[in-house]
């Protein structure tokens, strides 16, 4: 899958695919801690208005994902299990996503208190998704990561200026690697990678169209940073930092129905294809 004997190359498609597993897992953060953290059931019931931006726990929920350069590729995205916490439904959501004949399938959770709907991406399933992609060109010889669990916060109200929030420690992944130059040889290499989300808002209350039908969506617009840096004794030291804007548009009942993500002139649009019963 990867040119393994040209460093450079390497190094930019395993930007590629970092920015394509995170991104897609931070546009679907979806999942609280655990039973244990208690989540607490609302003081009183949140104004009818206010719908949870969270999936059907009885559909399948399919997209398409684009890139600039042409590339497509695939995310399902289903809710397994429901569970009660203290009165509160705590949805566990698997999402699995495809490109070419790579899958990085994601479990997790979300809930919706206090008017607010709270999505958490785990430790657990960063390192999953980030071994299932670096395991197709490198050795992993060991990961420290911190950061984690990372929180998205959307306020259910979903009207112009409503906030979307993010925990405010960085997610931080340093991955020590050898790399095959050949046959034979490899190379030590340490890959850190930091990914700093930027608060948001909603701009705009819309109806958006796509394959699985028309939807009214709250849009919701925020950045995040990233740096990737790549170094070993037997290769020049390569590193990148890029914002990147996001363009979300999300409906109560379904949760995601239309991102884009775009870094300099590359953009990568995810769409809600169709929605299919269990």
């Amino acid at each position: 899958m990867l040119n393994k004997i040209q460093p450079s190359i390497t190094f930019a498609r395993r930007t590629r695919a970092a920015f394509l597993s995170l991104a897609i897992a931070a546009v679907s953060l979806a999942s609280c801690k655990d039973d244990k953290d208690n989540v607490k059931p609302d003081d009183g019931n949140p104004p009818a208005e206010d719908k949870a931006f969270l999936p059907e726990k009885d559909q399948i929920y399919t997209y398409r994902i684009l890139d600039s350069d042409g590339e497509k590729s695939s995310s399902t995205l289903q809710v397994v299990n429901t569970k009660d916490s203290s009165g509160i439904a705590v949805y566990d959501i698997e999402n699995v996503i495809q490109e070419g004949r790579v899958f990085v399938t994601t479990r997790s959770r979300a809930f919706s208190k206090g008017g607010l709907t709270t999505n958490e991406m785990l430790h657990e399933d960063a390192v999953h998704a980030l071994y299932d992609i670096v395991n197709e060109f490198a050795e992993i010889e060991d990961v420290t990561m911190s950061g984690f669990p990372q929180k998205q916060v959307l306020e259910n109200k979903g009207t112009v200026g409503s906030n979307v929030t993010f925990g405010k420690d960085p997610l931080k992944v340093d991955m020590a690697l050898l790399i095959p130059i050949d046959e034979q040889n490899k190379i030590e290499a340490d890959w850190e990678t930091t990914l700093t989300y930027l608060d948001g808002k909603a701009t705009k209350q819309e109806e958006i169209t796509t394959p699985a039908g028309t939807f009214k969506c709250t849009k919701w617009e925020y950045k995040y940073e990233m740096h990737i840096k790549l170094s070993s004794l037997f290769i020049p030291v390569e590193e990148t930092e890029d914002v990147c804007t996001v363009e979300l548009w999300t409906a109560p009942g379904v949760g995601i129905v239309k991102s884009i993500e775009t870094v300099g002139e590359d953009s990568s649009t995810t769409e809600l294809q169709k929605i299919t019963k269990k």
